[in-house]
């Protein structure tokens, strides 16, 4: 693990950023009213987003 990584996550803790929250929060909505709607196709099995970089991918397991 680099040494970056540990220093943000000892200098937030155990708490939850707040954009972080937001934007799951987001992209879960995004997904329900693709279901209900069935007009898009939702993600495929695996989702992960990393908020280091703010980047994100889907992964078929």
């Amino acid at each position: 693990i680099k040494d970056e990584y540990v220093h943000e996550m000892c200098r937030y803790g155990g708490s939850e950023l707040h954009s972080v929250a937001a934007f799951m929060g987001g992209a879960a909505a995004q997904e329900v009213i693709k279901l209900v709607t069935k007009q898009f196709v939702p993600f495929n099995n695996t989702y992960i987003y990393n908020a280091m970089n703010s980047s994100s991918a889907t992964y078929t397991l």
